[in-house]
């Protein structure tokens, strides 16, 4: 009987670390390339009728020119969010904010090649991660981030790491 203990015992390790992994690995949110999202654009911002949302089509560091997004994206660690917010408020009027998590998500598109983001709509999008507002609460100091070269969001971003950011706002 004693040896029917030790398997039991290993057995809930083994599920231990696998919902431990679970919590750090990437989660796949990809969307089909003929999304039914439905945007129109106002210049440089993209309207997404469905969830009444705006967004900003260039990220944060590019300008809108001539139908695209120019330039680099800046890449930014958390602290610095707070100051880009209160820049571009002043500039651009109110209401912008980071995305949360599913908002980011839902902009992800399979393409042929990354960006995994619709380009009419978001152009010269950077193929890398972004910020969102939420954090992770399995991880301390961890975030959620959305990687537009992969498909896939992750939670194990922190506080000192630095990535891009796109802003959106209510409509």
């Amino acid at each position: 009987m004693l040896l029917a203990r030790k398997p039991f015992k290993k057995l809930n390790d083994y599920k231990a670390i696998v919902c431990a992994f679970a919590f750090l690995a990437p989660s796949t949110h990809a969307v089909s390339a003929n999304s039914s999202k439905t945007y129109f654009s106002k210049g440089p911002v993209a309207v997404d009728v469905m969830e009444g949302l705006e967004w900003m089509r260039c990220s944060i560091g590019q300008v809108w020119s001539d139908e695209t997004c120019v330039g680099e994206p800046m890449q930014l660690h958390y602290a610095a969010i707070s100051v880009v917010l209160e820049r571009t408020l002043a500039s651009s009027g109110e209401g912008w904010r980071l995305p949360t998590r599913k908002e980011l998500i839902a902009l992800i598109e399979t393409n042929d090649e990354p960006p995994m983001i619709n380009a009419k709509y978001f152009p010269a999008t950077y193929a890398g991660s972004y910020w969102t507002a939420d954090k992770n609460r399995f991880l301390a100091n961890g975030h959620w981030v959305v990687n537009f070269y992969t498909g896939h969001s992750y939670g194990r971003a922190a506080n000192t790491q630095s990535f891009a950011i796109r802003l959106v706002k209510d409509r």
